[in-house]
């Protein structure tokens, strides 16, 4: 039961710390409300669960011993957050009509957001160390079947929270100025958060 409290633990700290993710749920949520946050949050933990089963089909371990395979995962997932981060900044400077800031589907729909867990490292080790940490507690089945709950309930409620607190700031950036300058710096962090996949 101990090591379950502890793997439920640095699920939670890992998924409600600020990241990527959040911030796109976030900005979703911001700009859309639930209906726009909704396929941002599947898309997440359908792409953690895809992952957790291609780590428990042993895939995790090839990549995790290949650093070729890690670069290449890690330029991928900087690549995304780069190209998304500079959209937002752009879109920023030209809203100029209605629905001009959004950002472009393909990043952060469903299906983009399925794939980007597969290109971020951060969701690797994270589910990497999981599995290790849970492994052998329990029969097998049990042991996937937990973890599967775990990687399916805590990312949900964490990011719904993050939902909820871009929903809250709609009235607060109702205004036009503020709501470039809070995409800008939206923006910016997505940038950054591309450097620090390399640290």
């Amino acid at each position: 039961m101990e090591v379950q409290l502890a793997v439920a633990g640095l699920i939670t700290v890992a998924v409600i710390t600020p990241g990527p993710n959040n911030f796109i749920v976030l900005k979703q949520a911001l700009h859309g409300g639930w209906r726009a946050a909704a396929p941002a949050i599947a898309g997440v933990v359908t792409g953690t669960q895809l992952l957790l089963l291609v780590v428990w089909l042993g895939v995790g371990v090839l990549i995790a011993q290949e650093p070729r395979l890690q670069l290449l995962f890690t330029i991928a997932g900087a690549g995304y957050l780069l190209w998304l981060g500079l959209q937002v900044i752009w879109l920023s400077f030209s809203m100029l009509e209605e629905g001009t800031d959004s950002l472009n589907a393909a990043f952060t729909s469903f299906g983009g957001l399925v794939l980007f867990q597969f290109l971020n490292p951060k969701s690797w080790v994270l589910v990497l160390t999981a599995t290790a940490a849970h492994a052998r507690q329990l029969p097998a089945v049990v042991d996937h079947f937990a973890l599967m709950l775990m990687f399916f309930v805590i990312p949900t409620a964490c990011l719904l929270i993050w939902a909820f607190m871009g929903i809250g700031l709609t009235r607060l950036l109702a205004v036009g100025t503020r709501k470039r300058w809070f995409d800008r710096g939206m923006g910016a962090l997505l940038i950054v958060f591309a450097g620090m996949l390399f640290i």
